[in-house]
């Protein structure tokens, strides 16, 4: 009898602190209650320190998976001392509590950038919400206007086309992914500088005449008009956390193909046959780079070398008539012509960061740590501050992989 009272119990207290647990402990919050941010817009403000630009996805009542036309977005701004304040005013204006847990880009204007823009990383860094792939995306207009300048037509989700856009540079070579993590972690790095994704606003009949102001010889520029308003070109470089210069879309392909991060890209070179012609060929890594870095007589010294293989997709005036021979010496001077047309690219990358803007993009810091027996003699050293003493010996070595020329098709 006493074991059934002690069961009974047993049974009513389990049942008591579990009803007082679950009871009132914790508050429902519906999706309807909350403001999902799907792009962050960062610009220096008129009247306060800052002028955050919050981008918000607008549900359709219609659901936006059977609708052909894009998900609409609502694009507020707000000005405050920090992105903190901002957000706690702009909750304050809209209906719904901001939930950043969603957002997929980060976007600085230059003119920002420019004075250094740490204090908005780190706060940025530090929310729990902001997602460490988060895209990094520098403006050479205000970040207000590229937000309400991207319009996708090829994607119903703006948030979806924020999230795939940047990693195109696996494939394009144009741009970098540059990622919030990424860029604290070279922020705070003693190896490497900051960098990030090079955006503009562009009207469809000037982006072509816009690329080839920035670089003359962009592949494929003329035929790539901008239907999302917006362009992602080229790189912004930083020392430590302010924006110091700009890699164009060529310099973007040998930044990463030095960072072991491109997987294949097509380029345009000179025809050596007829110089006012090109070859388009279609580059894939056959190997990661090799570097290897010096200190000689105090100053670094960098060799690297980048390993591709190249396929002819198209060339000018190719003869069927043409014979074994002399489709042999035809190869050979197309891979020697794509042999110097990227050795020019890399020493230009190389002497432009090193010379010009004093900043290690590529992060050959790492590979000089073997050079110093202590970290604290690397740390003596300041490696970051000795780049721009550095010189250089590069080398592309091209394979082209080709039955093009020996068929004749």
């Amino acid at each position: 009898m006493l074991k059934h009272i002690y069961k009974y119990i047993v049974i009513i207290a389990i049942t008591i602190v579990f009803s007082v647990a679950f009871t009132g402990s914790h508050i429902v919050q519906s999706v309807d209650d909350l403001g999902y941010v799907v792009g962050l817009g960062i610009d220096i403000g008129d009247s306060e320190d800052l002028k955050i630009t919050f981008q918000f996805t607008k549900p359709t009542s219609s659901g936006e998976g059977g609708s052909s036309e894009s998900s609409p977005s609502v694009i507020d701004t707000v000005e405050a001392s920090s992105i903190d304040a901002a957000i706690s005013y702009m909750n304050a204006y809209i209906s719904k509590e901001i939930n950043l847990s969603h957002c997929k880009v980060i976007v600085i204007s230059e003119e920002l950038a420019q004075k250094g823009i740490a204090k908005e990383i780190y706060s940025l860094s530090n929310k729990v919400q902001i997602r460490p792939d988060n895209h990094i995306i520098i403006t050479n207009c205000s970040a207000q206007e590229y937000l309400g300048n991207v319009s996708p037509s090829l994607e119903n989700l703006v948030a979806k086309f924020y999230e795939i856009l940047p990693r195109s540079s696996e494939y394009t070579g144009y741009t970098i992914d540059a990622e919030l993590g990424n860029f604290f972690n070279q922020l705070v790095c003693r190896t490497c500088e900051p960098s990030a994704i090079l955006g503009n606003i562009v009207s469809g009949e000037d982006s072509g005449n816009s690329k080839k102001q920035e670089d003359s010889s962009s592949q494929g520029s003329e035929s790539m008009s901008a239907k999302n308003g917006i362009e992602n070109l080229g790189i912004a470089v930083f020392k430590e956390d302010k924006l110091v210069g700009k890699l164009s879309a060529e310099e973007s392909l040998v930044h990463l193909l030095l960072t072991n991060k491109l997987k294949s890209c097509n380029i345009s070179i000179p025809d050596p046959a007829n110089q006012d012609k090109k070859i388009d060929l279609f580059l894939t890594v056959s190997k990661a780079p090799t570097i290897k870095v010096s200190i000689i007589n105090g100053n670094p010294y960098i060799k690297s070398n980048i390993f591709v293989n190249a396929k002819i997709s198209s060339i000018y005036n190719l003869s069927k008539d043409t014979s074994h021979e002399d489709s042999e010496n035809r190869l050979k001077e197309i891979e020697q012509s794509a042999r110097n047309y990227l050795n020019n690219l890399l020493y230009d990358y190389l002497y432009k960061t090193s010379k010009e803007f004093h900043a290690d993009s590529a992060g050959f810091g790492k590979y000089a740590l073997k050079e110093f027996k202590t970290m604290n003699e690397y740390e003596e050293y300041d490696w970051l501050n000795h780049y721009q003493d550095s010189f250089f010996e590069a080398n592309a070595n091209v394979e082209i992989k080709s039955g093009f020329l020996l068929n004749g098709s």
